[in-house]
């Protein structure tokens, strides 16, 4: 296969991001945040949830459920009798999760092998595996991977 090098450059996708627990610092940051929230009258959780949750749910499988086990792990900030409403619960959910783009500053090092399946390609044409290295937020590195197609021409 004879190749040539073409002007196609590889950039990152900020959307490519995933989600991690966001800890603001010590429990008394915890508690405070988590005493705003439930200052909140119930009509302004539901509509702060709304957004949270179509913001999130474009790029996230799940988010309730996501937001509900996050809920799980900082519940011990509140009192063992409170009573909360799940709307409520998943907000809190919502406040300590963060999203982390895995290509936000960079893509570099690619390599690139054959796809194992290589069906239904016209002749000449290849399938690709490309692996990158990419660095996202506070220079942390990650391998993310991009498939495709060389043609013969």
């Amino acid at each position: 296969m004879h190749l040539k090098r073409s002007d196609t450059i590889l950039k990152p996708n900020q959307s490519r991001v995933l989600l991690r627990p966001f800890n603001p610092g010590d429990a008394q940051r915890v508690e405070g945040i988590v005493d705003r929230i439930m200052a909140l009258p119930e009509s302004r959780v539901g509509a702060l949830l709304d957004g949270i949750s179509a913001e999130f749910s474009e790029r996230h499988q799940d988010i309730r459920k996501i937001f509900l086990e996050r809920f799980a792990q900082v519940g011990e900030a509140l009192p063992a009798d409170a009573e909360i409403s799940e709307e409520r619960r998943l907000l809190i959910g919502s406040y300590f999760l963060a999203e982390y783009s895995l290509e936000s500053a960079a893509l570099f090092n690619p390599s690139m092998v054959p796809d194992p399946d290589q069906t239904d390609l016209p002749p000449g044409s290849l399938r690709f595996i490309l692996s990158l290295r990419a660095t996202g937020e506070g220079h942390i590195s990650s391998i993310t991977f991009r498939s495709g197609i060389v043609h013969h021409d």
